[in-house]
Order: structure tokens, then C-alpha cells, then sequence
């Protein structure tokens, strides 16, 4: 264990940030509790499975939230639960009713409640379409349900904050890493070596901050730490922008084994592609002192390693 065993809920649990940072809770020694939906599809948290305590609830449900954070009691509350980030999530009144609402029944239950820290994970697309790296100060254009819903829960949190309660949002960009969504880029590609399959591509010129896992939790982390962090925005992505592409053929040079090749320009370009998308750091460094560690290479790396291990016990 890395630091003091606190008692830590998170809300998002089996989701993918929610799963990755409840595996690095769990192994640091914290009293680790998930906030579930009844009948949760539990695949990310089978290496944790009786490792943690279940809160059931839905975040939609003010009152079952109530009763389990009452329940809980947490210290440190990691607010990931989240709805609408993926193309098969849709419909507008479930992404407002978990971004807004839920973000809302969440605050509304620690009224009753003293606590440490609580820090939400908030979305790089709550900025819209900006021609250079991304400030805290820029002005909020989102351009979707799901961005809309984002930024709406992260003003929600802003407003607690400034009435003196312990709250830090950090925006997350592209995370990608152990247990990401198998339809995303990153598993969807690494699927393809696996099986030695052609990747089949957009001409992936579209601009990503791609930022691994193990960078985002450190920094989910170090912002429950920090007083100074308290009412602030943090970003958690690189400064530094890569192209689709490079992302694929990174995954194709360390996975492929020279049997795979990818073929780009084979899948349309989504609609409303930004020409530009990247975070800009440097208040978050000046706050934190956290700096992304893993470049483009090393991030694959490590995924390619857990992917090959996780393929590996489910046949087993």
C-alpha cells in the first residue's frame, strides 16, 4: 500500500476508468467500495471478485444512492459513473438523467456526510471544437448529448465547490488501457493481431490526445490528495496530439508480429471530426506536478501485455 488505507468509494465501478482504478485501489490495500446497478455486467472486476464491497444502486435512484453512501461512509469518493460515451449509447434522457441527475444525487447524498475528497471525472468533449490545446478557461461549446450532460455535471460540481466542499474534476482525453471497451480503437485493433486479422480503418488522419491508464489514475489519485487541487480542472491527457493512425500502426508494429497490416481509408470518417484536439497541461503540472510517464509505445506495450494475459485466462 502506497498511502493511508482510506475508505474510498467509487461510482462507475464496473465501468472502464471505475474498473482499472478499483484493481489499483484494492491492490494498494484500501477499503474499497463500488457503487453497482443490480444485474451489472461484472467481466472487468472478476480479478477483484470478493475484493471489494458492493453498494447497490443506480445513480438515477436519489434514494438508493442515499443509502449507500450512508452505508459507506467514504472519505474519498472517485465519481466515474458516467452514460452516453459510446455510438450504442443514445437515447437523451438516459445520458441526461446519469450525467446530470446522477452527478446530482451524488451531491445531494454527502450533504449528510463529512468526506476528504471527492473527485469527478469529467470529459475532454465538454470543450467542442477548439483550433488549439485545450484550457480550463475556454469556453464550453459541446457539441453532443453525451458533452452536454458532462459539462453540465462538471458546473454542478464547480457550484459545490465553491460553497467550500473538498471537489476536483479532472477532464479526462482519449484514455485508453486494461479493460477498455472491446469496440473502442485501441482493444478493437489489438483484437485484429491477435487473431491476425487486417485492421480495417478510417485514413486516421483525425487528431486523439492519447493518454494511458496508468497516467489518468495517477492523477485521479494525486487529485483526492492535494488541497491545492481543491475547485480546480485538471487534464488528463499528454499536450502532446497523435493521429489515429499512429495509434494503429504503433499497435500494429508492437502486436502484429509482421503478420498483420492495416487498411487505412477502408471505414468513413465519422461526421464533425475536429481538425485539432489536445489538452493543454501546464496548469494542471504547475498544480500537481503529475506529468503523463507513458509515451505512445509504452502505453501499447503494457495494453498488449495485460490483452495477451486476459486472452490467456479466458481460454484457460
Amino acid at each position: 500500500m502506497t498511502a493511508q488505507r482510506e475508505r474510498v468509494l467509487i461510482t462507475g465501478g464496473s465501468g472502464f476508468l471505475g474498473a482499472c482504478l478499483a484493481h489499483n485501489l484494492v491492490a494498494e490495500g484500501h477499503d474499497v467500495h463500488l457503487l453497482l446497478r443490480p444485474g451489472f455486467n461484472g467481466w472487468r472486476l472478476r480479478d477483484v471478485a470478493g475484493r471489494y464491497t458492493p453498494q447497490w444502486a443506480d445513480v438515477c435512484d436519489a434514494d438508493a444512492v442515499k443509502r449507500a453512501v450512508a452505508a459507506c461512509r467514504p472519505e474519498v469518493i472517485y465519481h466515474l459513473a458516467a452514460h452516453g460515451a459510446y455510438p450504442f449509447q443514445q437515447d437523451r434522457r438516459a445520458i441526461l438523467a446519469s450525467n446530470v441527475l446522477g452527478t446530482a444525487h451524488l451531491l445531494d447524498a454527502l450533504r449528510c456526510h463529512e468526506f476528504r475528497a471527492l473527485v469527478h471525472a469529467g470529459s475532454s468533449s465538454e470543450y467542442g471544437h477548439k483550433d488549439g490545446p485545450m484550457r480550463s478557461t475556454d469556453l464550453l461549446e459541446p457539441r453532443t448529448d453525451y458533452a452536454v450532460a458532462k459539462a453540465a455535471a462538471t458546473l454542478l460540481c464547480q457550484a459545490e465547490a465553491r460553497k467550500g466542499l473538498p471537489i476536483t474534476t479532472v477532464r479526462v482525453f482519449s484514455a485508453y488501457g486494461p479493460w477498455e471497451e472491446p469496440t473502442r480503437l485501441v482493444p478493437y485493433v489489438m483484437g485484429c493481431c491477435y487473431r491476425g486479422e487486417d485492421p480495417r480503418c478510417t485514413a486516421g488522419l483525425q487528431p486523439r490526445d492519447f493518454v494511458y491508464t496508468d497516467d489518468v489514475l495517477r492523477l485521479l489519485k494525486l487529485a483526492a490528495q492535494l488541497p491545492a487541487a481543491r475547485g480546480r480542472i485538471l487534464h488528463a491527457g499528454t499536450g502532446r496530439p497523435q493521429r489515429v493512425r499512429d495509434m494503429v500502426a504503433t499497435i500494429v508494429a508492437v502486436c502484429g508480429g509482421g503478420r498483420v497490416n492495416a487498411h487505412f481509408g477502408s471505414e468513413p470518417v465519422r461526421a464533425d471530426e475536429p481538425a485539432a484536439w489536445t489538452a493543454s497541461i501546464e496548469e494542471t503540472t504547475a498544480l500537481t506536478g503529475w506529468r503523463p510517464e507513458c509515451d505512445l509505445r509504452t502505453g501499447v506495450e503494457r495494453m498488449w501485455e495485460w490483452y495477451v494475459g486476459a486472452a490467456a485466462r479466458r481460454a484457460a
